[in-house]
């Protein structure tokens, strides 16, 4: 019994584990399609701090927090049926990541949503743009100020 509560006990967090990375299983999945554009920064640089300043983004972030790196994919592509599928992806990573949805700015056709995730390891935000022929999405990671 108790060899059988050992093994659920660790597919089950096998499977947390797992369910927990979907969106950056999503940019490892597209980085190298030449159908989107990929910019990966892995530590905000002192010109980028000092951009912060001015970054509207960033005024709602908690200063106990550091950067720890970017991550941007943006579909290169006008085939219709790639930019839904690719959109319903993102949705589908967000929810299985447990991302709560803080804001949405719409303007026409035009649309920004804005998801967080706050854990013990730090804080997560992604901007999910989606423009007639175009769908962007940038993660933001920080992690605990010490």
């Amino acid at each position: 019994m108790k060899k059988i509560l050992s093994i659920m006990f660790m597919a089950l967090a096998f499977v947390t584990t797992l369910s927990a990375q979907q969106l950056e299983k999503l940019f490892d999945k597209y980085m190298e399609d030449e159908r989107f554009n990929y910019v990966y920064q892995k530590k905000a640089s002192m010109m980028d701090k000092f951009a912060d300043l001015g970054n509207m983004e960033t005024w709602g972030t908690d200063k106990s927090y550091t950067s720890t790196g970017r991550q941007m994919i943006s579909l290169n592509s006008t085939e219709k049926s790639l930019g839904e599928s690719f959109a319903q992806e993102v949705k589908n990573a967000l929810q299985a990541d447990k991302y709560e949805e803080v804001s949405i700015v719409r303007n026409g056709k035009n649309r920004v949503e804005t998801y967080e995730r706050k854990s013990d390891k730090g804080l997560s935000k992604v901007s999910f743009i989606k423009n007639p022929g175009s769908i962007m999405v940038s993660l933001n990671t920080y992690a605990p100020g010490k």
